[in-house]
């Protein structure tokens, strides 16, 4: 019995027999489930569009009729309810020219096995035109008003000419093609990129009709604004260090160019665009500082100018009888001052040798403003009109008594 069993072809007899009886087991268990399932036949109509394969860079798809159809599917109940809809219907037109082609055949993709599929209609109708290019100049529209007074110069484009792609119905309603440029408002010169717009006989045309290379200009646009040339004030807004004095400060160039609307110059005689620091400075010096541009003026040129700032040490000199002249007086009323005062001042001022040198009464102008004040008596601060570079000492302390009365 056990060399029976040793034998390999007997071994193998046995194997082959067990394989068969095992595999009735299983498939008499699957083929129960699917005998006692009920095979439901059901039909599916779905509208979906048409998709095109053509060589989009040499043709255009002018008609494709119809651009819907009907699928209809039919089969088992359970395979289509769980069907997924990453089909499609389509029409290869890649092999086709230009022209008319009528019963193209529609294709199907994505449809598993196991279900019928038909299209109602199978086939559909395609123009296809070739596309061509022509050459068209940009035209810049300016819309909108510039600030008055400014004059708008000639654009300049670039590229100044592109290519426009399309067929050639497409192609013969582009009658121009424009760089549409907002100048509203306008008081400098404009460089920005703008999108083109082909334009029709009946105005700007959708940009799905044609293709424009490149789509984008740089556009520059020059400005003609209004100027005047007037001279530079450079404004003291801090004085030399305790001691020191300014003898002389001169600056190259002496005038400036302003630009800015015509209005604003009109009223222009001098540009003060520059405030000097000198709490620092002790000895000779030259700056470059910059020349800024204050609203309403656009630019300034030139742009900076050097200062020579001669610095000394201060002397003083006390000047007497400088005359106080009173502004502002109310009327009907009449101004005195006291007995004291009588309207004159005795003053020390502070500044360079040579500058004082020379100095006297008539040169310094102060004033007392007693304007809004009633009749009565009052202390009012003493102001000064000065020359260049020179102060008054403790000028922050000195008052005057004032009576006003009726006349």
């Amino acid at each position: 019995m056990n060399k029976w069993l040793e034998n390999d072809i007997v071994l193998r007899i046995i194997s082959v027999g067990l394989a068969i009886i095992l595999w009735f087991s299983v498939s008499e268990s699957s083929f129960s489930i699917w005998k006692d399932r009920d095979f439901a036949s059901t039909q599916t109509r779905i509208e979906v569009p048409v998709e095109a394969k053509y060589d989009q860079d040499q043709y255009e798809l002018v008609k494709l009729y119809p651009n819907k159809v009907q699928l209809v599917l039919t089969g088992d109940e359970y395979l289509l309810e769980r069907l997924s809809f990453n089909y499609r219907v389509f029409v290869d037109l890649r092999k086709l020219g230009a022209g008319r082609h009528h019963d193209v055949p529609l294709q199907i993709e994505g449809i598993p096995l196991g279900i019928d599929k038909k299209l109602n209609p199978a086939s559909v109708d395609v123009i296809l035109e070739e596309k061509l290019q022509k050459e068209v100049p940009v035209q810049v529209d300016l819309v909108g008003n510039v600030t008055d007074g400014y004059k708008i110069g000639t654009p300049i484009v670039s590229p100044d000419k592109v290519l426009v792609s399309g067929t050639k119905s497409q192609l013969d309603e582009v009658k121009s093609v424009r760089a549409v440029v907002q100048v509203g408002n306008l008081n400098q010169v404009i460089k920005k990129d703008i999108r083109l717009q082909p334009f029709g006989d009946q105005g700007p045309l959708s940009l799905n009709q044609v293709s424009i290379t490149p789509e984008v200009v740089h556009v520059e646009i020059p400005m003609s604004i209004p100027n005047k040339k007037v001279p530079l004030k450079v404004e003291i807004a801090k004085g030399p260090p305790l001691g020191y004095a300014i003898e002389s400060l001169t600056f190259k160039p002496s005038e400036v160019t302003v630009f800015g609307p015509q209005i604003y110059l009109n009223t222009l005689d001098f540009y003060s665009g520059i405030q000097l620091d000198l709490s620092r400075v002790k000895s000779d010096q030259t700056l470059h500082l910059p020349v800024s541009a204050k609203s309403p003026a656009v630019k300034v040129e030139p742009k900076d100018i050097e200062i020579y700032v001669k610095m000394v040490p201060a002397e003083t000199k006390t000047i007497e009888n400088v005359p106080i002249q009173l502004t502002g007086i109310g009327e009907g009323l009449h101004a005195k001052f006291d007995s004291k005062t009588d309207g004159k001042l005795t003053v020390t001022v502070s500044g360079a040798p040579a500058i004082l040198e020379n100095l006297s009464a008539g040169d310094i102008k102060a004033y007392c403003d007693v304007s809004n004040l009633t009749k009565g008596k009052h202390v009012v601060p003493i102001r000064f009109n000065l020359p260049p570079y020179v102060k008054v000492e403790n000028q922050e302390t000195m008052k005057v008594n004032i009576e006003l009365t009726e006349k």
